[in-house]
């Protein structure tokens, strides 16, 4: 384990849970070990009780680690040894009644704990105590479910009540024979009583964030996000050593989108359970780290796991989702190509959205089969709309056609499209449309109208952006060269139809003729040649062409058109230049409305 690595998982500071740091064993120090999910360090102080003072009681509380961690069989070799230690220590009878219940035999259990019961005459509250809490299953903090199938809620209520009146009687109140109470309650579905249970706890106790925890836990399931996320606040106010209550806590933020602070106080989680942090913990951290923007954490901790244990799959994802985040394509590629090898049934959309973008931006890529994995991602997808990033792609290598079927494709997803959406596909349609070259030949007219039909779909797409802001200045003038260009010049000016929105553009377009002076001049250009041969207007033909050249003094074409009218017998001035492909400007922001 590197340094870093280290520091991040095993090193105990101050707000580290003390009782991980001292040598001497006892049953509370190895019952909060437990608790707090450092299992690792409840077996050694457990192992090492028993081992040096081999009674009843260390052999019972020995047995209860094994059975808290599922391992029944150590648990009934320890139950035993205790029984023959002190066969009149009844803990030992109930810890057998757990062991077979455990293991589904629900009859003979009742047995053992009925003769438990029966030899303590009822007023043994240990003894009462972990016979109800054993017909809990033993309910893990995580996911709020038992470790083993057969329960009985309500016979371990009437098992802690009958614990709880003997402990009020005798002035001795346990906090966790509540906890088990809360946890029999929620089993039975009974969220309310169960909640009760834990503030009883807790009220005993005010410094128990386990019971805390189980509260914010029940107020999460319920989906009252802000009652549980003070519950949790409080938890770890009160107990700030209680290492499950920082993991869950996080769990929450996560489902709920915070996700720098569930990668802090996953991180926290891990410091506190310092060395029994499980390869599954860490992976957990790791992946935290990655949706909290760390992803240098995450890539240490992955490849960390990854020396240890290179058969999981998800390892190669994490790696190669935090080699995308840090613009490493060569890795990202590598790894989530490795990952899908392995796992092609877990993959997600990211998978194919990080693969696909980073193949993309590759030397020497494979075009087409980058855009196929994008296009995967992007059916999938129904948050973000990966038409976009295909679409965006064709239009920055300057194959308009594609950009236009994909921008295309994105315009369809959007349920209400912005004015980016509209210009995206609008411009790569204009592109596509200038690249067409009607030639002579049999496939002359079907290229013309080919370039027809493609010029008028960004128009149309212009003047929705019209009716979205008419305010906004571009789509005006691209609308007016599109109407204009979809024609050859002499149909143009014939039909006119490129007038109206030339007309409309000059005196918004004049507001600013430095930045509009290319599409002025053009359109200038268009008006002048429609007044003279279409209107017969000689005046306004003039008028245009000088504008023209108070904006560029060089223009050739207006000086000529100008010199021609001197002219007895003034010819028609030359058809318009070629359009100039629309620039890949980025849309005005959409106007706010009052």
């Amino acid at each position: 384990m590197n340094n870093k690595l280290k520091s991040l998982l095993v090193a105990f500071t101050a707000s580290t849970l003390a009782v991980g740091q001292v040598a001497a064993q006892d049953v509370a120090t190895g019952l909060k070990l437990l608790d707090n999910n450092q299992a690792c360090l409840a077996k050694d102080n457990f192992e090492k009780l028993a081992a040096a003072t081999p009674t009843a009681d260390n052999q019972f509380y020995l047995g209860y680690y094994y059975l808290r961690t599922n391992q029944a069989d150590l648990a009934k070799g320890a139950f035993e040894k205790g029984l023959a230690a002190d066969p009149k220590n009844q803990l030992n009878a109930v810890g057998l009644g757990a062991v077979l219940l455990a293991k589904g035999d629900r009859g003979t259990a009742k047995i053992a704990f009925d003769a438990a019961l029966k030899a303590t005459k009822n007023k043994n509250m240990d003894v009462l105590f972990r016979a109800g809490e054993a017909y809990t299953g033993y309910v893990a903090i995580d996911s709020l479910k038992p470790l083993y199938k057969t329960t009985d809620p309500a016979q371990a209520i009437a098992y802690l009540d009958m614990a709880i009146a003997l402990g009020m009687k005798n002035n001795q109140k346990n906090p966790d024979v509540y906890m088990a109470k809360g946890d029999a309650f929620y089993l039975k579905t009974e969220s309310g009583p169960a909640v009760s249970a834990y503030e009883d706890a807790y009220n005993i106790n005010p410094s128990l964030g386990k019971a805390f925890a189980k509260v914010a836990k029940i107020y999460y399931g319920g989906k009252n996000y802000p009652l549980a996320q003070e519950t949790f606040k409080k938890g770890i106010e009160v107990d700030p050593n209680y290492a499950p209550g920082y993991a869950e806590y996080a769990e929450m933020l996560f489902y709920v989108r915070q996700y720098k602070n569930a990668s802090k106080f996953m991180d926290q989680y891990l410091e506190k359970i310092g060395q029994c942090a499980s390869d599954d913990d860490i992976l957990r951290s790791a992946q935290f780290n990655f949706v909290g923007d760390d992803f240098t954490k995450a890539k240490e901790k992955s490849e960390q796991m990854l020396k240890k244990k290179s058969d999981n799959p998800v390892l190669y994802r994490m790696l190669g989702w935090s080699a995308y985040k840090r613009n490493d394509c060569d890795k990202a590629v590598e790894n989530i190509q490795k990952f899908l090898e392995m796992a092609p049934q877990k993959a997600v959309i990211n998978d194919y959205k990080y693969l696909g973008e980073c193949m993309i931006k590759m030397p020497g890529a494979d075009t087409l089969k980058a855009v196929g994995i994008l296009e995967k991602a992007a059916q999938l997808d129904t948050v973000e709309n990966g038409y976009k990033t295909i679409g965006s792609f064709y239009q920055g290598a300057r194959k308009y056609k594609e950009a236009a079927t994909y921008y295309q494709k994105a315009l369809e997803r959007e349920k209400t499209p912005s004015l980016q959406d509209l210009q995206n596909v609008a411009t790569a349609y204009y592109n596509y449309a200038n690249l067409i070259r009607p030639l002579a030949g049999p496939d002359s007219a079907a290229m013309r109208k080919l370039k027809r039909e493609t010029f008028l779909k960004s128009d149309s797409l212009y003047a929705k952006m019209i009716e979205k802001k008419p305010d906004y200045v571009y789509p005006y003038g691209q609308r007016a060269k599109a109407t204009y260009f979809a024609f050859t010049p002499a149909e143009a000016i014939e039909n006119g139809l490129a007038i109206p929105h030339m007309e409309k553009y000059v005196p918004m377009a004049e507001a600013d003729k430095v930045a509009n002076k290319q599409n002025l001049i053009t359109i200038y250009r268009v008006l002048g040649s429609y007044s003279y041969i279409k209107n017969k207007d000689t005046e306004k033909a003039k008028e245009w062409y000088k504008k023209v050249l108070e904006l560029d003094p060089a223009d050739t074409y207006a000086t000529e058109a100008l010199k021609s009218f001197e002219a007895p017998v003034a010819p028609p001035p030359p058809p318009a230049p070629a359009p100039k492909a629309a620039p890949a400007k980025k849309a005005a922001p959409a106007k706010k409305k009052n």
